[in-house]
């Protein structure tokens, strides 16, 4: 076996490792998406309760004002009603009293019944702040674990591009961007030892002529699948070696 094909199998088996590496990094990512979708759902609930009691506080402010206009307008009435002397000028006046009364009395009612309606959005901002809280608690231990887990991961990534660098650059050129190219598009590994007289990838049979030429010690592509091909040499070959 040939030194750049040494060298490009130490590559491949460095590619391998970062590759397995930084799935172990993607496979974090669902964790803290399920931590990060429950705690968006409480963020929301909360937004929408405090919504809803902004909302029910600004009807709130509109009726008590609306409820202290007929309290006026009562109190100007009853003032009135004991200022006038004639029987039908006290008959007008006991009149708009009464009107000024009920008035009064629905918009105290619903201005009572809107307090209720905000006591309880209160408390349900209240609950929903509790929630989203109870969730930060219940969290923060996994979260800790899951970074300090990314931390090692990151760690070992790190050195394993490291070691990938340097075996890059014992690796021809043209050898090299010619191995990227095909480890990119695979996504996956590039280089497969012949199997017999097919392709290790794809297992498709490899002409007689171009198995002769790999044997000879040259890296060649698969037709089929677009992997890099090389002849591993024979059991006595290697103990000779």
């Amino acid at each position: 076996m040939n030194d750049q094909l040494d060298a490009l199998l130490a590559l491949q088996s460095a590619d391998d490792a970062v590759q397995a590496i930084e799935s172990r990094l993607a496979a974090l990512a669902p964790r803290l998406s399920a931590f990060d979708a429950e705690r968006q759902q409480a963020e929301r609930a909360l937004a929408q309760a405090r919504a809803a009691y902004d909302r029910e506080s600004e009807r709130h402010a509109h009726l008590s004002e609306r409820a202290q206009d007929f309290r006026r307008m009562n109190e100007r009435a009853v003032a009135q009603l004991d200022q006038v002397r004639k029987a039908a000028h006290a008959t007008a006046a006991g009149a708009q009293v009464d009107i000024s009364r009920r008035a009064l009395a629905d918009a105290e009612a619903e201005l009572h019944a809107a307090g209720l309606r905000l006591s309880t959005l209160r408390n349900a901002v209240t609950g929903a702040e509790e929630r989203l809280a109870g969730i930060d608690e219940a969290q923060a231990p996994a979260r800790e674990a899951v970074a300090a887990e990314r931390g090692v991961i990151e760690g070992e990534l790190t050195e394993a591009r490291r070691a990938r660098a340097e075996r890059a650059g014992r690796v021809e050129a043209r050898l090299l961007a010619k191995y990227d190219r095909v480890r990119s598009r695979r996504r996956g590994r590039a280089v497969f030892a012949l199997r017999g007289f097919n392709c290790g990838s794809c297992n498709t049979a490899i002409p007689t002529q171009r198995r002769t030429v790999m044997m000879a010690g040259a890296i060649e592509v698969c037709e089929s699948c677009g992997a890099l091909l090389y002849a591993a040499p024979s059991p006595a070959e290697a103990v000779g070696a």
